[in-house]
């Protein structure tokens, strides 16, 4: 299991918490159709009944509520009903730190090949790269090495972008083909 700092679990409560906020202006007939629980839709509508800083403090509550519910399917409501980017967003965050964690993996193997005096390879084992393989099966693996070898060995900016870029685009592209079925 991943640790999680600090700052990360502050942004991701964020994301909850202005959640929340849109989930709190619902209309009676979308707030029906909400993918949530009971309890959950109780809490909003007191949240409209409130004003000033009890409502900022039953927002918080409501987020509160949101973090011991499956967020994605909520997430994805609020998208559909009122055109909200916090989907969208969590998901270029998601890619960014995908991204960042493979071009680290290979800056340190690029240091480990500098300091062992021989020539980083384009096909270093990547733990990193093989679990993003599993991830995204539609990821075309050479051109993921090949930019993340790049931006190794001279830093240039095009190839940090160019990773972001097949990272999302084979993110997307999982997102759309729907899960098999058993």
């Amino acid at each position: 299991m991943e640790k999680v700092s600090r700052s990360e679990q502050k942004r991701r409560f964020k994301l909850i918490e202005a959640a929340a906020k849109e989930l709190s202006v619902l209309g009676d007939s979308e707030l029906i159709k909400l993918p949530g629980s009971d309890r959950l839709k109780h809490e909003i509508e007191a949240v409209r009944k409130t004003k000033g800083g009890a409502r900022k403090r039953q927002i918080k509550y409501v987020a509160k509520i949101l973090q011991e519910e499956p967020v994605d399917g909520i997430l994805s409501f609020l998208q559909q009903i009122r055109g909200s980017k916090l989907e969208e967003n969590r998901f270029h965050r998601t890619t960014e730190k995908l991204r960042d964690a493979i071009i680290d993996d290979a800056l340190q193997e690029y240091e480990n090949c500098l300091k062992g005096s021989r020539q980083m390879e384009i096909d270093w084992h990547s733990e990193v790269i093989r679990q993003t393989m599993n991830t995204l099966p539609v990821i075309d693996e050479h051109e993921i090495r090949r930019s993340a070898h790049q931006y190794a060995r001279n830093r240039n900016k095009t190839h940090y972008r160019e990773l972001f870029r097949l990272l999302k685009a084979a993110a997307e592209k999982k997102r759309r083909i729907p899960p098999e079925q058993p």
